[in-house]
């Protein structure tokens, strides 16, 4: 008989993977609602085997926080995996009329007064908080989630010329895509 992974989904939104969720904003009656930038989340220590939150860190006022309720949370040898945006994303500096040019430099369109975004992150950012909290970093990759923002076709062409040539670049590629996922371990 396989045992059942418990799996939180922090900052859930729409997103349904997982079996235990959270969020600031419910969207659903089996997402509890949790400000996790102040408010302990509401689970016993040690409880699941994988956390996982999907660009929620970067609309944080308290990130550390938030942080180090997850791994509270997370059973030793348990999974914590984050997705977040990317600060070293080249078109992240440029702005250019495009949505995605302008979501770090007050063009983000919020889904209520509270979400914003306060802050970006490196690789080594990550990599600073999670060690911080006594976790092993075990996998880190540069990906890109859609092309929102670019709507006319020969800006999405040219973006992923520019970003595959980047990619292929050792020294350029922190700057080749526009999200980060790390996961590490308890």
């Amino acid at each position: 008989m396989t045992k059942k992974l418990k799996i939180l989904n922090v900052g859930c939104g729409k997103e349904t993977y997982g079996t235990h969720f959270v969020d600031l904003y419910p969207t659903r009656k089996e997402v509890i609602k949790c400000d996790v930038d102040k408010e302990k989340l509401p689970f016993e220590d040690n409880f699941f085997d994988e956390v996982y939150s999907a660009f929620l860190i970067e609309h944080l006022k308290n990130p550390g926080f938030a942080l180090k309720e997850m791994v509270r949370v997370l059973k030793k040898g348990g999974k914590l995996v984050i997705k977040t945006d990317n600060a070293g994303f080249w078109l992240y500096h440029l702005y250019l009329p495009f949505k995605v040019c302008r979501q770090h430099y007050g063009g983000y369109e919020s889904k209520g007064t509270k979400d914003k975004h306060y802050s970006i992150f490196t690789t080594e950012h990550l990599k600073n908080h999670l060690t911080e909290l006594g976790l092993k970093i075990k996998k880190i990759e540069y990906f890109e989630k859609n092309y929102d923002g670019l709507k006319k076709k020969w800006l999405g062409i040219l973006y992923l010329l520019v970003s595959s040539f980047l990619y292929n670049i050792k020294i350029f590629r922190r700057m080749a895509y526009k999200h980060i996922l790390i996961e590490a371990e308890k």
